[in-house]
């Protein structure tokens, strides 16, 4: 009997406090939206994850501080580790976990397998959409903020958004001396023919034409991507690389080959001696100090530069890949930190709410321009008078992608075409290959051989 007077006692005090309950949702609507631990006066976390980058880093600390200054009762969690493979295993590990609201990737969403690409690798962030761990964005307001071109390219994934491109880098170019070119009655190459004379006219003043950080090898790539965003495919490298999963081009075809020649062509006649030894922190100084008149590097590098010599007057241009003025006047780049909401994270309306944050036009322009992004959002001005005045007469038109973002691979391909890069370290002096047609006739064969069996 007291067993049974007990579990009704005990049945009416759950009755009670769940209409209690009921009631002050129901008297007070916003409750159902405020952070669960609000009442009590316990911070809700909100966890981002993103790799060490120190200027960008800095620049969401500031954002994190004012965010939690206008939204006390959060907190933020901004955690960030190395960059590639020690980045890449924490966002498997902590979004599989439910461990992270906000993740960061890099470069926008790529290399998702084509009807045309059997066998291709399924990449990490379309794994995690598919299995359900990547919150739908294409319902929040915040969204309308951005470029409607770059969410599409690079935060669309069957029809829907997951992602947010926080700016994009060109890398298809050169920094050019200004003074130099003016003490020598150079101008800005519009064409290839007109390139190759201005290196000339350089190297015929014993000016050094061109610096290239050849030691860390990804520096030669940049201006190849300007050179097959202009060549392959007739300028449609997209055509082209799925004509060359359907056999229908190859990488010995003519315009692969007409690409590695002119690279060659830089790397034979151009570019400073022993390019192969020279790193990535060190040749910003060959250009800065005026030992090179160009140099091949991406948008991103620019306050490097300036910091290297505050006097120094430079400008950029995209390289000149073809004889066609118009074709060669848009740059080729890549986006940089996109982020994603974790759909199962254990804050998902934190999350929204700081993207949403983010988002406004004046935290979002003081973030574009501490990192140096060209911005996803329109009309902001970085105050920057290499972003808004040298690179604006290259933003009119589309921004293109390069190569290595749009390229899908076959899986266990070969060294000269690993990482969807075009490989032209292997060609001499600083490689085995004597000729251009030598190394295509080698990454075709790489080629077909990574092909599923």
């Amino acid at each position: 009997m007291v067993k049974k007077l007990s579990a009704v006692l005990l049945s009416s005090v759950l009755l009670l406090s769940l209409s209690a309950c009921g009631g002050k949702n129901n008297a007070n609507s916003e409750a159902t939206n405020a952070p669960k631990n609000a009442a009590s006066g316990e911070k809700t976390v909100i966890k981002i994850l993103h790799w060490k980058q120190e200027n960008i880093n800095k620049a969401i600390e500031e954002i994190n501080k004012k965010f939690e200054e206008k939204y006390p009762e959060y907190k933020v969690e901004y955690t960030t580790t190395g960059p590639d493979d020690e980045f890449k295993q924490a966002q498997r590990a902590r979004i599989t976990a439910g461990d992270v609201d906000i993740l960061a990737d890099l470069s926008g969403m790529r290399l998702s397998p084509k009807d045309w690409t059997p066998g291709a690798k399924v990449p990490d962030w379309q794994q995690w959409i598919d299995s359900g761990l990547i919150a739908d964005l294409s319902g929040e307001a915040f969204v309308k903020n951005y470029n409607v071109n770059d969410i599409a390219k690079a935060g669309t994934y069957k029809d829907k958004v997951y992602a947010i491109p926080t700016g994009k880098v060109a890398m298809s170019g050169f920094f050019y001396n200004k003074e130099i070119f003016e003490q020598n009655a150079l101008t800005v190459p519009t064409t290839w023919t007109e390139f190759t004379k201005v290196l000339d006219t350089l190297k015929s003043k014993s000016i050094v034409p061109i610096v290239v950080a050849g030691k860390d090898v990804w520096p030669l790539k940049l201006p190849v991507f300007g050179l097959q965003a202009k060549i392959l495919g007739g300028g449609d490298q997209q055509k082209w690389i799925e004509g060359v999963w359907k056999g229908q081009t190859a990488y010995n075809d003519a315009e692969a080959v007409e690409v590695l020649d002119k690279m060659k062509t830089l790397q034979d006649k151009y570019i400073i001696d022993g390019f192969m030894g020279i790193d990535y922190a060190t040749a910003p100084s060959y250009f800065a100090t005026g030992k090179a008149a160009l140099i091949a590097d991406g948008t991103w590098d620019a306050p490097t530069i300036a910091a290297a010599n505050p006097n120094l007057k430079f400008g950029y241009f995209p390289i000149p890949a073809t004889e066609d003025a118009a074709k060669n006047k848009s740059l080729v780049g890549k986006y940089d930190v996109t982020w994603y909401a974790a759909e199962k994270g254990p804050n998902k309306a934190g999350a929204l709410k700081w993207l949403e944050f983010f988002s406004e036009p004046e935290n979002y322009t003081a973030y574009v321009k501490a990192a140096g992004f060209l911005p996803t959002q329109d009309n902001v001005k970085t105050d920057s008078e290499f972003i808004d005045k040298e690179l604006s007469p290259y933003l009119a038109g589309d921004f293109e992608l390069a190569y290595e973002i749009l390229m899908i691979n076959r899986n266990n391909v070969g060294e000269h075409l690993a990482a969807e890069g075009v490989h032209t370290e292997y060609l001499a002096p600083g490689g085995e290959f004597k000729t251009a047609k030598e190394l295509a006739d080698v990454q075709q064969k790489e080629w077909e051989a990574a092909a599923p069996k």
